[in-house]
């Protein structure tokens, strides 16, 4: 029996779920829910999905997203396996969280790395997206959330390059953007020095500006203990990695590295300090 499920997996099912993938955002939302709950039976999930107001909601978990392709990959298997995924790829599996801790989301998206905390942290979410905003908004609900890029320079007005349906969106000019839009910016120095407090984690993934992001932290970097960074190869046209930079930012600056994470190329930093 063992080796006719191998069989099935490695010639029937993976094939299936790769199709899927590919059709899943070329297909209408209606179909899209169909599409979506198959794909839950199949990952033998609970979730399922509904239409609404063109935004999709799961019956698992009150929660909400609006762009079809990424939503099947994240929430397709539910958010039990969602949350084991988050806290293996960001690597802070082991990672110690006590009640108010404070947790800095840069590149929140839907909310998916409050999803890695059982505790009643204290949780910074920034999505500059429009489009995303509005889902953060829904899916957490009193903590503090800023519809702001996060940078290397306060109060100034950038250029924001859309791509939300994998939640590629930059201040870098990319490849295969939807539209260009204007939005604030702040610095993880300026919301530090708002909270007054040590910082249990910070987490970014902006897309290839995390160098910038680090940058914006000099004043405060003491107050950080953890850093996780997801430094993949997307950051402009040419879609380099910043692992490099963000590194040696770090590693000058009394951080060192405590874990490495592939293929997706995320680090963890720990404050030596």
């Amino acid at each position: 029996m063992n080796i006719i499920n191998k069989i099935y997996k490695y010639f029937i099912y993976n094939p299936i779920v790769t199709f899927l993938f590919l059709i899943s955002s070329n297909i209408n939302k209606k179909r899209f829910v169909s599409l979506f709950n198959f794909y839950s039976i199949l990952k033998k999930s609970n979730n399922r999905i509904f239409l609404k107001d063109n935004f999709f909601y799961n019956t698992e978990k009150d929660w909400r997203f609006s762009i079809q392709r990424s939503g099947l990959y994240f929430y397709g298997k539910g958010f039990k396996s969602r949350k084991e995924e988050l806290l293996k790829s960001y690597l802070i599996k082991d990672v110690e969280i006590k009640d108010n801790d404070i947790v800095i989301d840069v590149g929140a998206n839907n909310g998916d790395f409050y999803l890695c905390f059982n505790k009643k942290i204290q949780y910074y979410g920034f999505e500059p997206s429009p489009t995303i905003f509005p889902n953060l908004e829904y899916n957490i609900k009193n903590q503090k959330l800023f519809n702001f890029a996060v940078s290397n320079s306060d109060n100034i007005i950038q250029k924001f390059y859309l791509s939300d349906s994998w939640g590629n969106s930059s201040i870098l000019p990319i490849n295969n953007y939807t539209n260009i839009i204007n939005v604030k910016s702040i610095t993880l120095d300026s919301i530090i020095d708002k909270i007054q407090k040590k910082i249990k984690i910070v987490k970014l993934e902006a897309e290839g500006f995390e160098p910038e992001i680090l940058r914006g932290l000099k004043k405060y970097l003491n107050y950080v203990e953890y850093i996780t960074i997801d430094c993949g190869f997307e950051r402009g046209v040419k879609q380099e990695s910043t692992l490099a930079e963000c590194s040696n930012y770090l590693i000058n600056n009394n951080f060192k590295m405590v874990d490495f994470g592939a293929p997706r190329i995320i680090t963890l930093f720990k404050n030596k300090g």
